[in-house]
């Protein structure tokens, strides 16, 4: 066989795996919206250059037919491309979001292993965004609450990271609440040309503006956006790249 050819059938082996991978990435682990914030790229850029790149490079450089080592050096190969694969594949399903949780005007999406630190019960923890539930952090109205609530909170950390025990489902009746916190999507998108954009480009995918969309910041993986939020079903409908800045009060 010739370094091409066998470039060829390990690129082709290659494309087929990623394409199986990437599937997993935008449709079960990192679903739109959240396949549209800055974080899937690295997995997939990760992945992309391991599986496209590494192994078939290394392919096109080591083999020769007729060399005596051909079968133990593609041997090395293979198992060096599958080794770094299956950390990268395994570090994409670990950090992929399982449910976005509500604090005081915020939103932020946490995976397994964020929830289970935070103290979330079990049945609050879902595998994937496909059975997500909208949980919340309720906002301590009492003293006594407070003074529960700091007890446990980790200083370095957000509240929400240190408070899984107190959460609880979204309701109907918990969409009150949220549209009192609110951002000002109108006054963000003033801040920049390009979030202007970004806001027309949302309205010219949905045709207009719903009147049952709130905007809350969102915080997920390790980026800050907009989130899009139905009142009606408790989902996020979009993700903006709008990071908004600490010192200005859009409530």
């Amino acid at each position: 066989m010739s370094k091409k050819n066998a470039f060829l059938i390990h690129l082709a082996a290659s494309l087929f795996v990623f394409s199986i991978l990437l599937m997993l990435i935008i449709y079960v682990w990192y679903p739109a919206p959240y396949f549209d914030t800055d974080y899937r790229m690295k997995w997939i850029s990760m992945i992309a250059f391991v599986d496209l790149v590494l192994g078939p490079g290394l392919t096109l450089l080591v083999y020769r037919a007729d060399k005596p080592s051909v079968r133990f050096d593609m041997s090395v190969i293979l198992i060096l491309q599958i080794t770094a694969l299956s950390w990268g594949v395994w570090s994409a399903w670990k950090g992929h979001p399982v449910s976005n949780v509500y604090f005081d005007g915020q939103i932020y999406c946490l995976d397994r292993k964020e929830l289970k630190a935070a103290g979330a019960a079990d049945e609050l923890i879902g595998n994937s965004m496909s059975d997500e539930i909208m949980l919340m952090l309720p906002y301590p109205e009492t003293v006594d609450k407070k003074r529960a609530y700091l007890k446990r909170v980790d200083k370095e950390k957000p509240m929400i990271f240190s408070l899984g025990e107190y959460y609880r489902p979204v309701t109907t009746e918990d969409t009150v609440t949220f549209g009192e916190k609110q951002d000002d999507i109108k006054k963000i998108i003033t801040l920049s040309e390009d979030y202007t954009r970004e806001w027309e480009s949302l309205l010219a995918e949905y045709g207009t503006e719903k009147e049952q969309w709130r905007y809350y910041s969102f915080h997920c993986f390790e980026g800050n956006y907009v989130a899009v939020l139905d009142r009606e079903n408790n989902k996020i409908d979009a993700v903006l790249k709008m990071k908004l800045p600490d010192f200005w009060n859009f409530k």
